[in-house]
């Protein structure tokens, strides 16, 4: 038990040190939480009452009774609530669930809001999909990607270069469509939907683009190449730093480890695939749960716990996930070793092998088009093998 205690408390130490630079984020709570200064960490927030006047260069997960975003937000927003405001600009995709919503800023990507009346400004422009659901009191400016409209908006909508757009039968327009599309273009506008106006509608010729592979588009090759790679870099030092630590501290625990992936393979993919979209629903689910008891002022006290417990859950996941690349680069590096005459108990040659298996990684996860196939499978692998230690030390637990 002393050795699993160890070993938690170095693998958050060291999660922390080297792996902050990835992984960093900050966590508020409390009644009333005003934030006026810049954040550049991820904050994970709660309140009944929030008030964000800084700019973040990072995402945002707030749930409270009454929030209140007055600054830029560079990253995601996700946001719960009875009363929310947003004033500042979004640069990236937004989540957003409540009773009464109002949002004035504009919007980087997709949109996703749901609520009991939704007000969108009249000068807020929303450059990726926008999906709506509840009532709409301004008028709605969206362009790009899928949209979605199912409810009531009480001005003009106005979509440009659209790819999908669906206005469902219980859709209500108080003033006039106008969406302009290419025709490879869905556009599905029930005969049901109320639209208090016009229907107008403007072709867009498909533009001619010439991209080279793993560059997006709009970026200079050359500075893409250099922040990429830097990137990589940064990853693999890290992680080289940390598995050398772990290495010495918590041998025995690697060991475990490799015994586990050499003797039951298929439960570590199975025991990686429920914990790596098992965990996921359950916090979804638990956020919904927290929202709901937010809304009620009894209940309000009960889910600012329910929320904490959330937020230390996602934390735990999140440093399973970045773990599990550390085990899984050892077991892959000793399996190449093992074919050698070297002796693996010593701690040089441990180290040479978990360089071996982290380069290997590293670089099939750089594949283009590829890395990801190979990411999901390494995390299935690395993490199905954390979850079956875990599994083995809980009975130990229950012990007296």
């Amino acid at each position: 038990m002393k050795k699993v205690l160890v070993f938690i408390i170095i693998t958050f130490i060291s999660l922390f040190l080297f792996a902050a630079p990835l992984y960093a984020f900050t966590t508020e709570g409390g009644e009333t939480v005003s934030l006026t200064e810049d954040i550049e960490d991820d904050l994970y927030i709660s309140g009944a009452n929030v008030v964000i006047t800084g700019d973040s260069d990072s995402d945002i997960i707030c749930v409270g009774g009454k929030l209140q975003f007055d600054g830029d937000i560079g990253g995601d927003l996700m946001a719960a609530g009875g009363y929310i405001t947003v004033n500042g600009n979004l640069g990236d995709d937004a989540k957003i669930a409540g009773g009464i919503i109002t949002i004035n800023g504009d919007v980087g990507d997709d949109l996703i809001v749901v609520g009991g009346r939704i007000t969108i400004g009249k000068n807020t422009k929303i450059d990726g999909d926008l999906v709506i659901n509840g009532e709409v009191a301004g008028k709605v400016i969206a362009s790009g990607g899928e949209i979605d409209i199912d409810g009531k908006i009480g001005g003009d909508v106005i979509i440009g270069d659209v790819g999908f757009l669906s206005v469902s039968e219980d859709s209500e327009i108080g003033g006039d469509l106008s969406y302009s599309s290419t025709q490879d273009a869905t556009i599905k506008i029930s005969k049901n939907a109320e639209i208090g106006g016009e229907v107008k509608y403007t072709e867009i010729e498909e533009p001619e683009t010439v991209s080279k592979i793993g560059v997006p588009k709009g970026v200079p090759a050359g500075i893409f190449g250099a922040t990429y790679f830097s990137s990589k870099v940064i990853l693999f030092l890290s992680l080289f730093v940390l598995g050398i630590i772990l290495i010495l501290a918590i041998p025995a625990v690697f060991n475990k480890f490799n015994k586990r992936m050499s003797s039951t393979l298929g439960m570590c993919v199975g025991a990686g695939a429920i914990t790596l979209f098992g965990v996921p629903v359950g916090i979804i689910s638990i956020f919904i749960i927290a929202v709901f008891l937010f809304i009620t002022v009894i209940g309000a006290g009960l889910g600012m716990l329910t929320i904490s417990a959330n937020l230390i859950l996602i934390i735990l996941y999140a440093i399973l996930i970045y773990a599990s690349t550390v085990f899984l680069s050892y077991f892959i590096g000793e399996k190449i070793l093992s074919k050698t005459h070297l002796n693996l108990k010593k701690y040089g040659w441990k180290v040479l092998a978990y360089l071996i298996g982290l380069a290997i990684m590293v670089v099939a996860f750089s594949i283009p088009f590829a890395g990801w196939v190979f990411k999901l499978a390494g995390i299935l692998f690395g993490l199905g093998g954390l979850t079956l230690i875990i599994k083995d030390w809980l009975p130990k637990f229950k012990k007296p």
